[in-house]
This record gives structure tokens, sequence and C-alpha cells, in this order.
């Protein structure tokens, strides 16, 4: 059976392509993954968790401070790296390049309030459904599901 072509976002098609060693991909031929959740936080909330430093840090990084448009994440695994945003629209999408990778958060507000978020990512990573899961938790119960174990971090979904 065959796989059906993937759909990339038109705005991700203007965008040069990320990758580690800065070699040209096709980005027709990079297969998307999209993960969702929905939070009954407002987009609001769940934007300022995703584009703030302190937002980050509450369920994301270690540390996550940013300057002219670019992060630095120092995640508790002990990788680091300068990560550019690459669109921000307030309450609706971030979108950047992470660790080698462009990652998107669109934000839709519910039908009835809410937020349901897509994250889509040109990796299929099981770190990006984890970090979906405690973004949720972090806007919608304050609980941070990290383990904070600096001896549980490469393998671990809660590092």
């Amino acid at each position: 059976m065959s796989t059906p072509a993937p759909r990339v976002p038109a705005e991700w098609l203007a965008l040069p392509p990320v990758r580690p060693d800065n070699g040209l991909v096709d980005p027709r031929r990079v297969r998307l993954t999209e993960q969702k959740v929905f939070c009954k936080s407002a987009p609001s909330d769940v934007y300022r968790a995703l584009s703030t430093p302190l937002g980050r840090e509450r369920f994301w990084a270690g540390s996550a401070p940013e300057s002219g448009g670019v992060i630095a994440f120092a995640l508790a695994d002990g990788r680091t790296a300068n990560c550019a945003i690459e669109r921000a629209v307030q309450d609706e999408l971030f979108q950047l390049e992470y660790f080698g990778r462009r990652i998107a958060f669109a934000l839709t507000p519910g039908d009835a309030g809410g937020t349901d978020v897509t994250l889509s990512s040109d990796d299929d990573s099981p770190e990006l459904v984890s970090l979906l899961l405690r973004l949720k938790a972090a806007v919608d119960f304050g609980v941070d599901l990290r383990n904070h174990d600096e001896h549980r971090t490469a393998g671990y979904l809660d590092s």
C-alpha cells in the first residue's frame, strides 16, 4: 500500500530547509508529521508558554533565553543549541528551527474555549510527543512532568 504524499504547509516551501549539515533538501520530499493535543487553556496562555523564556522553562528546557529572534536552549540531557524563531504570530503560530529540524506549533481556538495545538515537524521523534504532553500539563494544570534527574535524561521521555 502506498503512503500518501505529505502535506507541506505553504509557508515552509518558501523557507530554506533546516539541516545540521546545511545541505540542500527538497522540502517536498520531507515527510512531515503532525501531533495534536487539546488544551483547556486559551490560545494566549499556550502561546505565552511557547514564546517566552519563563514559559519554555516551565515545561521544555532548563533555560531558554531569547535574543534577536534566537532562543538559546539548554536541555536536561546536556544538549544546547541556538534555535532561530522562523515565524511567530501572536496566539496562532510559533515556528522555529530546533536542533536541526523545523517544528511549528499551530494554535486554533476551540469551539467552546480552549486550544487545539498541532505540532508539525519534519522529524517524527518521540521527543516531540513528550514535548506536547509536557506543554499541556504545564498550561492546563501547572504541572512539570520532567523528572529533573540528571542521571535519567537520554532515552527518557520525561527528561
